[in-house]
């Protein structure tokens, strides 16, 4: 009898984490669910290594609830020169910064007790960027303890600023001699990193894994097809093009993960829209705590199911 793995994949996407933390909270309260007892890992990008950060440190979801709701208008408050967009970022990360310092404290990898993942990506090097908890010394295929000390003196909340970190709206964040951006451009709904992860270190088998993953939405509101110019003043529209690269990384990760790993072991919530879904847009958190509550309640069957005979049982076959 083989024992399952389950996995909590939470993907970036801004301000629109909110939803996110929403459903996770109608999940938890609704469905008897303990993210940090019932998964065997964590994964998180973006807004998504918020969320997981708050799970491994047992942080209330009321409480980042009202970070979106009540934070977001000081994290997103634009400076002046960013409004032309030539000499900065259009955001301040300092707020932020703030914001999760409060929360996550002094925490550093090392203290984490969960096995987490969080993505971001190397811009210095061209390359992704994958902080990990040391996984309570499991052992590699070989038998031998698996060491990660990489991280273990990384601030959780220098973690999560780098992981959240998006082109445009943040400058890149420094860690130790690693210029780091969003993880979205690579990993905006990181389940192809929890699949890997699971088989590398854990030594799981995919028809073994249970994934429940969490989006933000999607946007279907592309490019037009007539567009006449493209340029840095017209048809590249700087913010859409980074919009389109993690919808492009959400869509690609979670279709890929369909052909290795049994359609019937993911449970992914999310939405589709054809409205610009942006990452900074705070006027509209109202209706995206509304939408978490009707997506739940309309799928609450579904959920509820693959929660009783996935997640909270133990074993395959039991």
């Amino acid at each position: 009898m083989n024992k399952k793995f389950k996995i909590l994949c939470l993907d970036g996407g801004g301000i629109r984490g909110l939803y996110s933390a929403q459903l996770l909270k109608r999940i938890q309260d609704d469905c008897g669910v303990n993210f940090f007892d019932d998964f065997d890992l964590i994964v998180g990008t973006s807004t998504g290594s918020i969320l997981a950060g708050s799970i491994v440190k047992h942080i209330d979801f009321d409480k980042v609830i009202a970070l979106y709701e009540n934070e977001g208008k000081n994290i997103f408050k634009k400076r002046w020169l960013s409004r032309i967009g030539l000499f900065s970022s259009r955001y301040n990360p300092n707020q932020l910064k703030e914001q999760l310092k409060l929360i996550f404290g002094n925490t550093v990898f090392g203290d984490i007790e969960k096995p987490l993942l969080i993505c971001a990506t190397d811009i210095g090097n061209s390359t992704q960027f994958v902080f990990k908890t040391t996984f309570n010394g499991q052992n590699d295929r070989k038998g031998n303890a698996k060491e990660l000390v990489r991280d273990k003196k990384i601030a959780l909340y220098d973690a999560i600023l780098a992981s959240s970190s998006a082109p445009i709206f943040f400058p890149p964040h420094k860690i130790g001699n690693h210029l780091l951006a969003d993880g979205g451009l690579w990993a905006n709904s990181p389940v192809l990193v929890g699949l890997a992860e699971a088989k590398k270190i854990f030594n799981v088998e995919p028809q073994d894994v249970f994934i429940v993953s969490i989006g933000t939405g999607v946007e279907e509101n592309d490019y037009h097809i007539n567009t006449r110019f493209w340029g840095f003043l017209t048809g590249w529209k700087r913010q859409k093009l980074i919009s389109m690269i993690l919808n492009l990384q959400t869509k690609t990760n979670n279709s890929l993960l369909q052909f290795l790993m049994p359609k019937n072991n993911i449970l992914r919530l999310t939405y589709t829209s054809d409205k610009t879904l942006p990452l900074d847009d705070i006027s509209q958190n109202k209706n995206l705590l509304s939408k978490a509550d009707h997506d739940f309640t309309s799928r609450h069957a579904e959920i509820k199911s693959f929660i009783n005979e996935h997640i909270k049982d133990k074993d395959v076959n039991q």
